[in-house]
């Protein structure tokens, strides 16, 4: 009769992502990146409970081993990493515009490359002297490496945020260039550090060129099947044809990129913006609109997939109070070191500071959403035998940033966007309105933007004026108009005549 496993699997794959998307959406009504790693693991947790309740029960019983084993075969590695993150990545970049990486390389450059690598090294020496404190004393060069691997921000998971939020065009451009961008630098850096761990002799220049070999060897690939794919797509074709043609630039560029030893998430989304900038010229743009829907259908769904995957390895964790705690902590350390890191790296470009919206940093350091990527790296390691003494710290404290990332970072987004940006709607009262009102301190230049749209239905950010104030002694007298102060920047300067200000 043949071997049922596959199938089994994915029955079973699917069965608890509809459960996870349903109950997060007809319940909780977060978005999906942030609802159902959530609905998963409390999943688990009932799981488990049900388990101890009916230990010993004649006529039902569930298994735990067999569901943990089960859990422990998945290689969270292999199917993100060298798997589905293709078309993710892919789909991202056919939709994003080349005039907008133009406009804003640099903020995008430094957020993707020197942020990254300062936030693994503040966030490392944090670590550190919270384990010196507790007792539980990891190595520096160990906590590196965990630095490196929750330093790179999630695509799926920005993107899950970002879906949820109405943010300024510039801060969606910046956020999700970044998390593009941004997996080269981190693969990279965790390669290294874990090179000098298994005993390899660590070079700045050797890591440099590393570094500078898988880009350039990316790009060289990516530039290479987006312009055969161009090719391929300017003839006569069925629309099955267009899409296995987009799935084969994801695929192709990335596969070939791994044999090649380059950075593979670079080299696709470098064909995704060749192809992404160049098919309306020779396609249709009822037929690019399918194409998109097809691959905003599958990313729901391997969303979904990974998301339900997520919160399923809090199997494999053994869970207690010491651990719970150190990964809270690891989550304020990784959050208090992205905003000191991006607020350095900037600093030594004077220029970009001087142009930048009021709260720009601020918004695109909350909103660093960490997410299967980082899991899948230290998942990856977690059995080399130089980490094996720390694989239950390591595993423990992604998985918990992880969530908290989502919760905390993602959930909190808006309240953050409306600290900045005018929001008439904004919560006012109970829990929301008292978080709105704590969030509100960020600001520190008390003004802010409102966006709109101009006559040809074009973005147009300006500054909110607030309504004057009436003035009326007594009810049948008439008011007198008292404009609030005109609302200016203290350094002189105006971002909003510079249509590239960060």
């Amino acid at each position: 009769m043949g071997n049922f496993f596959l199938l089994q699997v994915l029955v079973a794959v699917c069965a608890l992502s509809v459960i996870t998307t349903m109950v997060n959406k007809r319940i909780l009504g977060f978005p999906q990146a942030i609802g159902v790693p959530i609905v998963s693991a409390v999943l688990v947790f009932i799981l488990q409970w049900s388990a101890s309740l009916l230990n010993g029960s004649q006529f039902i019983t569930i298994n735990i081993h067999h569901i943990e084993e089960a859990v422990k075969g998945i290689d969270f590695y292999d199917f993100l990493i060298n798997g589905v993150i293709c078309f993710i990545l892919t789909a991202s970049a056919l939709k994003f515009q080349v005039s907008d990486l133009k406009n804003y390389w640099k903020p995008i450059g430094i957020l993707a490359s020197v942020a990254l690598g300062l936030c693994a090294v503040i966030f490392a020496g944090m670590m550190f002297g919270f384990q010196w404190i507790s007792g539980h004393v990891i190595p520096l060069s160990v906590l590196l490496l965990l630095g490196a691997g929750l330093g790179a921000t999630d695509p799926i998971g920005i993107k899950g945020v970002l879906n949820s939020v109405k943010a300024p065009h510039h801060l969606m451009v910046k956020l999700e260039g970044e998390s593009l961008f941004n997996d080269a630098v981190c693969i990279a850096l965790f390669m290294t550090i874990l090179s000098v761990l298994q005993g390899d002799k660590f070079s700045a220049i050797g890591m440099l060129k590393t570094l500078g070999y898988e880009i350039v060897v990316a790009v060289i690939i990516g530039w290479f099947f987006g312009q055969m794919v161009l090719r391929i797509l300017a003839g006569k074709h069925e629309m099955e044809s267009l899409i296995l043609t987009t799935a084969f630039l994801a695929a192709g560029s990335y596969l070939v990129a791994l044999h090649a030893h380059a950075s593979a998430p670079i080299a696709c989304v470098v064909g995704g913006l060749i192809v992404g900038n160049k098919w309306h010229d020779i396609r249709s743009d009822d037929e690019i609109d399918e194409i998109n829907h097809f691959w905003h259908a599958i990313e729901g769904i391997i969303n979904a997939f990974l998301f339900t995957l997520i919160g399923l390895e809090l199997f494999i964790l053994d869970l207690s109070a010491s651990l719970i705690i150190g990964g809270v902590v690891a989550f304020v350390c990784l959050h208090i070191a992205r905003f000191l890191a991006n607020f350095i790296s900037f600093a030594f470009f004077p220029q970009l500071k001087k142009s930048r919206y009021n709260g720009s940093l601020t918004i695109l350091s909350w909103g660093g959403v960490r997410g299967g990527i980082s899991l899948a790296l230290i998942l990856s390691v977690a059995n080399v035998p130089a980490l094996q003494p720390y694989s239950g710290y390591l595993v423990g404290y992604v998985f918990i940033v992880v969530l908290l990332s989502g919760v905390v970072c993602g959930l909190g987004l808006p309240a953050v966007m409306n600290a900045f940006y005018h929001n008439p709607n904004a919560p006012t009262e109970g829990f929301a309105g008292w978080y709105q009102r704590l969030v509100n301190r960020f600001n520190r230049k008390g003004f802010k933007y409102v966006v709109g749209e101009d006559k040809y239905g074009n973005e147009l950010i300006s500054r909110y004026q607030p309504a004057p104030m009436v003035i009326q002694d007594d009810p049948c007298a008439v008011g007198i108009a008292v404009p609030h102060p005109k609302v200016e920047d203290a350094d002189g300067h105006d971002e909003l005549k510079n249509p590239k200000s960060f």
